[in-house]
């Protein structure tokens, strides 16, 4: 196998967008253990402070390198991106409204396992089994880190958190591989879509919210950082890694986003440390070194 056959756009791009996906994985992995510190700051007026930061954060960096024009791009791109981002994560808080908090974020991040799968019928050329084996390893190893959910009845309302959890899945996978199609779309672009998005949560949350003022330093600092990272940053890299990455190795690394939460919170003293957690580290790490397996195979040849 060639390098060209996982870099078609040359390897040390491939190399940088790879990185960038990790960037993305890591910042992700840090949103449980921060919106735990402001667990009173409801759901969608976090989105609409978090992406209204990243939209006046990001505007004014473009003003200033003269970029404001990559804001204006093709429809098809620009609502790509705003239904991908926007409506994953208003599947995502409503589920958490009807279900277990743990069975609804199971069930979002089925998208990895999705998107190899997905990859492995598109594009043969990208695809290696190496990258499966390590998406299901992930798969098997983000089951042990969610716990039973003790005394917990099914109901309708239930089964509809659980719906929305899998939508949040299929959302983000498709999202990924269409907006491969994008790829001479500067990323830039995103920073008007997180205007967009901030616009439509601000609507939602003084609909269905009330608004909370954060209560201390420590909540203020946590929505600069979820404005800045996870919901900033965090989607340019992914913008950039999906453009420009291997898709189904991406798919497969990005299983350590619920590990290093898991971890991020008993680190924090929010979650307590289970053989289960030491069983998902064995599994999700191992699956991270499989996934790799092909570009070590690369760089022997």
């Amino acid at each position: 196998m060639s390098a060209q056959q996982f870099s078609p756009r040359g390897n040390s791009k491939f190399l940088i967008a790879t990185c960038f996906g990790l960037l993305t994985i890591l910042l992700w992995s840090s949103l449980a253990v921060m919106t735990t510190f402001a667990s009173d700051i409801p759901r969608f007026q976090l989105m609409w402070f978090g992406f209204g930061e990243s939209f006046v954060v990001g505007s004014i960096i473009l003003a200033l390198t003269g970029r404001l024009g990559e804001m204006i791009q093709p429809f098809s791109a620009w609502i790509t991106a705003f239904c991908g981002i926007f409506f994953f994560h208003l599947f995502y808080f409503v589920g958490l409204a009807f279900a277990p908090p743990a069975k609804v974020t199971l069930l979002s991040y089925l998208w990895p396992t999705m998107l190899v799968v997905c990859i492995a019928f598109l594009s043969k050329k990208q695809f290696h089994i190496a990258y499966l084996l390590g998406a299901l390893m992930g798969l098997g190893g983000t089951i042990c880190l969610m716990p039973a959910d003790q005394g917990s009845i099914i109901t309708p309302m239930v089964l509809v958190g659980y719906g929305l959890g899998v939508l949040c899945a299929i959302v983000w996978t498709i999202y990924s591989i269409v907006n491969r199609r994008y790829a001479s779309v500067p990323t830039g672009m995103l920073i008007g879509v997180c205007g967009g998005i901030s616009l439509v949560a601000m609507s939602i949350h003084f609909v269905f919210e009330p608004t909370i003022i954060p209560k201390s330093s420590t909540e203020m600092l946590i929505l600069l950082y979820l404005g800045c990272g996870p919901m900033g940053i965090a989607f340019l890299a992914w913008d950039y890694a999906t453009k420009n990455a291997n898709l189904s190795l991406m798919g497969s690394l990005s299983y350590l986003a619920p590990l290093l939460s898991t971890l991020w919170l008993v680190l924090a003293g929010k979650a307590p440390a289970t053989i289960g957690l030491c069983i998902a580290v064995v599994l999700i790490v191992g699956g991270a070194i499989v996934a790799t397996y092909p570009l070590k195979k690369v760089k022997g040849s």
